[in-house]
């Protein structure tokens, strides 16, 4: 009965208050969704394994030999219109964003027979602190996209942020390894679902691959037996 309500008093009197425009453009939307226009969602800067961003990430990974393989959909842009997005994801509670990017994401990984067959989609964890005054890890939500689409389970309780670190945005790469390092640890109660299963690493941006590198540290030395990546974005 209240969702009812809802869905045919409450949301029309808010709509009519509050006509829902598109975040990025202002443009009225028909549709209170994502809150943002189809234009708008078409602007984004889609990117594959051609791009020389993509190019260097992977290549990194492959010298680490320790994340086998990324995906992702857009390049991040600074003051772009993607970018503005994911603050409002990040910043301003708009959940919805990141499971439609989730989705976008999870069309590539049914795509790719290496993502398809993983076994558990991992958020990458926030920690407790900046986690509780966000309310909610953006990640979760992208996780859910991507499992809406693929089916592959979400694993959101395997692994924690145990170092609260400083933002990566001005650090170079070595200041972005040393500052993640040992950031991560896996739960004790996870470890014997862990062995011998792939796991995919999910963030909303990846600019260097050391946060998603750390984390992946973590599951095989647990034993899993492949660690991949997933994001978004790939920042350059």
């Amino acid at each position: 009965m209240l969702s009812i309500i809802h869905r045919h008093v409450i949301v029309p009197l808010r709509d009519f208050i509050y006509p829902p425009v598109c975040f990025t453009c202002k443009t009225l939307l028909s549709e209170d969704v994502t809150r943002v226009c189809a234009r708008c969602w078409n602007s984004f800067t889609r990117i594959d394994s051609r791009h020389p961003t993509w190019n260097e990430i992977q290549q990194k990974f492959e010298t680490e030999r320790i994340v086998e393989g990324i995906l992702s959909s857009f390049l991040f842009e600074k003051d772009g219109k993607l970018q503005e997005v994911i603050h409002h994801l990040k910043y301003s509670g708009m959940k919805s964003l990141g499971v439609r990017l989730g989705e976008e994401l999870g069309k590539r990984i049914v795509l790719d027979e290496r993502f398809a067959d993983a076994d558990f989609l991992v958020p990458v964890p926030l920690h407790k602190l900046k986690q509780r005054e966000r309310g909610y890890n953006q990640s979760e939500y992208i996780c859910r996209g991507i499992s809406h689409v693929s089916g592959i389970a979400i694993a959101d309780s395997f692994v924690i942020r145990a170092k609260y670190t400083q933002s990566q945005t001005q650090l170079n790469v070595s200041e972005r390894r040393e500052n993640v390092g040992e950031a991560f640890r896996v739960l004790p109660a996870a470890v014997p679902r862990i062995g011998g299963k792939t796991f995919i690493l999910v963030d909303d941006v990846v600019t260097t691959g050391s946060t998603i590198d750390a984390c992946a540290r973590e599951f095989l030395a647990s034993g899993a037996r492949r660690v991949l990546a997933a994001s978004v974005a790939l920042a350059q």
